[in-house]
């Protein structure tokens, strides 16, 4: 199925993080303030799952030796190796996380992300995949052992339906008392119908949230969707600009995926998908686990697993199975980098990933690669080609989606007081937070967007504020404050303070229920 995309999908999708992180080299002292050159490698880092070559994963003891990494099919120099065992949280009987906040008690270990997909699954399949996930939530042990928060698309929002929890049976309450809506936009959408775009440019933006409210969990992060996902783009035929559209949207939310260390692992529950092919020999893997995503011509939904390191299930009625193998493959997964030897910055071409294992036996499952990062993908607002009316337009976007909905951003740490009748002072610890050179008097700022919303019970935004904030400080003094003016009505129940720093881009909140 193709669709046309207008610029309103423009509108809809918002820049991309880092594909790959940004590590300074070493500097020589400096004797005076002059002019310091700053030179830059790139450190590729992936997270990688090893599995026999019928998809089972193995569970032998492997080393750096075990690992080959080729990048474009030049062999690459492994920078540093960690095994699974370094990033697992210690088993306990009762639960450690309860809400996002306390994902920094695990450390860098993983975490699980459950999302129903309303927006693009048939009523039946909404049924089924409900039913399947509850039969998999039971075969767990009580205490879950990933913090796993339920999402739900559907077709006017994308909502938080619990916290992060590892109390498997409050997962299981919430599930069975969910009622899905009718999926109206997806039945009413015709082939080549505006519907189409937009049930598009939801998936993207979900995702894209997904990304940027988990950027401050250090661990791998994997993504169960359960559902359809969005209508696959046939480029062939279509108009350049078309073209480029649709491919520089999907890139930038699968560079956001990837800068976050999300995994995805997409679950079709229609019947007659298809399914999924077993890998039997290394060539079986240039589908899966490289080349260019957009190489062939289409862009699709399942496109996106592989891209990210994950896998794409379809034509499977054991959905309960299919959850917990995407869970136990998103647990069990080594995490390597390197340096790339090629100096090219040409942001078109695609770099290609393989890694091949010693063992001719095994099969190493990573991202298909990446495309160099810009400016623009560090942060989308300061992209120069962009017109300031559309950079705006991105800016305002990223802000709502934050400050619309439940699910907790931790790109930046946020907390917020009531400083009087009227004020309220919100806080940024130093941790996450960008700051700009030193002037000719070595003090530094951080520039940011202040925002708040506050709600009545039923959800209903009653009001908002929001304000560009420049804190001069320095680096190691303790972070950031900024007050904002707040006289809460009557009805509000719920205040929500957002803060975006404006050099990267990331986003931190914090919600209060008691004023």
């Amino acid at each position: 199925m193709s669709v046309r995309v207008s610029r309103w999908l423009t509108a809809m999708l918002l820049g991309s993080i880092v594909m790959a992180a940004q590590v300074p080299a070493p500097q020589a002292d400096q004797q005076a303030p002059t002019a310091t050159l700053k030179v830059f490698t790139r450190l590729i880092v992936l997270d990688v799952t090893v599995t026999d070559k019928h998809g089972n994963l193995v569970d032998r003891k492997l080393t750096r030796d075990d690992f080959q990494i080729y990048e474009d099919g030049q062999p690459q120099r492994i920078r540093s190796f960690e095994s699974p065992e370094a990033h697992q949280a210690a088993p306990g009987s009762q639960p450690v996380v309860h809400s996002a906040a306390d994902l920094l008690k695990i450390g860098d270990a993983p975490v699980t992300i459950l999302v129903l997909d309303e927006l693009n699954s048939r009523f039946e399949d909404m049924s089924f995949s409900r039913e399947m996930l509850i039969k998999y939530l039971q075969s767990q042990p009580p205490v879950l052992k990933q913090p796993t928060v339920l999402l739900i698309a559907s077709n006017t929002t994308f909502q938080q339906m619990h916290d992060y929890t590892q109390d498997r049976d409050a997962l299981i309450e919430v599930v069975r008392k969910h009622l899905p809506e009718y999926p109206w936009r997806m039945m009413n959408s015709a082939k080549n119908s505006p519907g189409i775009v937009e049930r598009m440019a939801q998936v993207l933006a979900a995702l894209q949230q997904i990304a940027e409210s988990s950027a401050g969990t250090p661990g791998r992060k994997n993504l169960i969707w359960v559902g359809n996902g969005f209508p696959s783009a046939d480029l062939v035929g279509l108009d350049t600009r078309t073209s480029d559209l649709i491919t520089s949207a999907v890139r930038r939310c699968t560079s956001r995926l990837l800068a976050s260390r999300v995994t995805l692992y997409s679950i079709n529950p229609a019947a007659g998908t298809g399914s999924t092919p077993d890998i039997e020999s290394p060539d079986d893997l240039d589908g899966a686990n490289g080349g260019d995503p957009f190489g062939a011509g289409t862009v699709s939904f399942s496109s996106l697993a592989p891209s990210t390191g994950g896998l794409a299930f379809t034509g499977r009625n054991d959905l309960n199975h299919v959850i917990a193998e995407g869970i136990e493959k998103g647990q069990d997964y080594y995490t390597i980098s390197y340096s790339p030897t090629s100096s090219s910055e040409d942001a078109a071409r695609f770099r290609n990933i393989r890694i091949v294992m010693k063992d001719p036996n095994l099969r190493a499952v990573t991202r298909t690669g990446y495309y160099p990062d810009t400016a623009a993908d560090l942060n989308p607002v300061a992209d120069k080609t962009m017109a300031p009316g559309q950079a705006m337009a991105n800016l305002k976007l990223d802000l709502s989606a934050a400050l619309t909905s439940t699910i907790a951003y931790n790109g930046l740490n946020v907390t917020a007081t009531k400083a009087s009748e009227g004020s309220y002072t919100v806080h940024v610890a130093e941790k996450g937070i960008h700051w700009s050179d030193a002037d000719a008097h070595g003090a530094q700022r951080m520039e940011a967007t202040v925002a708040a919303g506050w709600y009545a019970a039923n959800g209903k935004l009653l009001g908002h504020v929001a304000r560009e904030e420049i804190k001069m400080c320095g680096e190691g003094q303790g972070g950031a404050e900024f007050t904002l003016p707040i006289t809460l009505p009557p009805g509000a129940k719920r205040l929500r303070f957002v803060v975006r720093d404006a050099l990267s881009g990331q986003m931190g909140t914090f919600d209060m229920s008691k004023f």
